[in-house]
């Protein structure tokens, strides 16, 4: 079981209880990210819900956000 008062002493990965991955994209790239640790565990809470990993968790997150983010028209000239 996950348990939130423990998590200042683990990595993020250690956060996560699940290791299922949704996808397997073999066109991805490694970036690295600095996250609040409020924000870490809001993520670690949803992954943990649904049974994903932390990296398939910011994935999953990401996608959801940028399909529901209304599209900007470019610059005006």
């Amino acid at each position: 079981m996950y348990y939130i008062c423990h998590m200042k002493d683990m990595s993020p990965s250690q956060r996560f209880i699940s290791s299922n991955r949704v996808s397997k994209n073999k066109t991805s790239q490694l970036i690295s990210v600095r996250l609040p640790e409020d924000l870490l565990e809001r993520l670690a809470a949803a992954g943990n819900a649904e049974g994903f990993t932390m990296s398939d968790t910011i994935r999953i997150v990401l996608e959801r956000g940028l399909r529901a983010a209304p599209k900007k028209k470019g610059p005006t000239q």
